[in-house]
C-alpha cells in the first residue's frame, strides 16, 4: 500500500500544466495558494491507497498467546459493546476467521463517516482491513422565508474527494479537515480495539 499525498496533489496539477490545460501563470498561483493553505492546516493528511489507487487501511496488531478463538470472540463482544452491532447484523466465520460488517462514526454535527471493516484472525494476531470509505452529509430542513425546505443528504466516496487541489480553493480547507478528521478517526478506534483486546482479561477480576 502507498499513501494519497500532497506531491501526488501537485503532480496532478503539474500535468495539467505541461499538457497546456492551464497556463503558466495559473499553474504558479494554484501551487502557491496551496502551499499557504496546506501550511496553515498542518500538513496534508496522507491516507493509506492499496494498489488499486483506493483509500484502504490495514493494521495488523499482534497478541501474544491469545488464540484465534478467544480473539475471534472478544472483537464480536467489543463491536456489541462499542457499536451495537450483533452477530447478526454481520458476517461471521470462526473457522474461516473471518469478520465483516459495515460502521459509520460521527465527524461532525451534520456529517458521518461509512466503512466496512474486514477482520482477519489468527493466533496471535488480527488484520483489520477497512474499505468503502465515504461520508454523507445531512442538512436538516429548514424555512427559506415562507418556504419549507426539506431535509436532504449528500453522500460521498472518500476517493472522489480526489485530487482536492483541483477543487473550488474556498472548499480546500473543509477537505483537508474532513479527511484528517477521519484519518485520526480510524487510527485511534484500532488503538480503542487493541486497548480492548489486550486489557481484556483484566475486566472480569472482581
Amino acid at each position: 500500500m502507498y499513501g494519497q499525498t500532497d506531491s501526488i496533489e501537485k503532480s496532478v496539477v503539474y500535468k495539467k500544466a505541461l499538457s497546456m490545460e492551464i497556463s503558466g501563470p495559473e499553474f504558479s498561483k494554484i501551487v502557491r495558494n496551496w502551499a499557504e493553505t496546506i501550511k496553515k492546516s498542518k500538513g496534508y493528511p496522507d491516507l493509506p491507497v492499496n494498489n488499486d489507487g483506493k483509500v484502504q487501511y490495514s493494521f495488523v496488531k499482534v497478541f501474544p498467546n491469545v488464540s484465534k478463538r478467544l480473539l475471534y470472540n472478544r472483537i464480536l463482544e467489543w463491536l456489541s459493546i462499542s457499536y451495537g452491532i450483533f452477530p447478526t447484523y454481520l458476517y461471521s466465520n470462526m473457522e474461516d476467521g473471518k469478520i465483516i460488517c459495515s460502521n459509520s462514526l460521527k465527524v461532525y454535527d451534520n456529517t458521518t463517516s461509512s466503512f466496512t471493516y474486514v477482520i482477519s484472525i489468527k493466533d496471535n494476531k488480527i488484520l483489520v482491513n477497512i474499505t468503502n470509505l465515504g461520508y454523507q452529509v445531512t442538512d436538516a430542513g429548514h424555512y427559506s422565508g415562507d418556504t419549507w425546505i426539506p431535509e436532504s443528504s449528500y453522500y460521498s466516496g472518500i476517493d472522489q474527494v480526489f485530487p482536492i487541489i483541483l477543487k473550488e480553493p474556498l472548499k480546500w480547507n473543509y477537505y483537508l479537515d474532513l479527511l484528517t478528521t477521519i484519518n485520526k478517526q480510524l487510527n485511534n478506534e484500532m488503538d480503542i480495539l487493541s486497548d480492548y483486546l489486550i486489557n481484556y482479561d483484566s475486566r472480569y477480576v472482581f
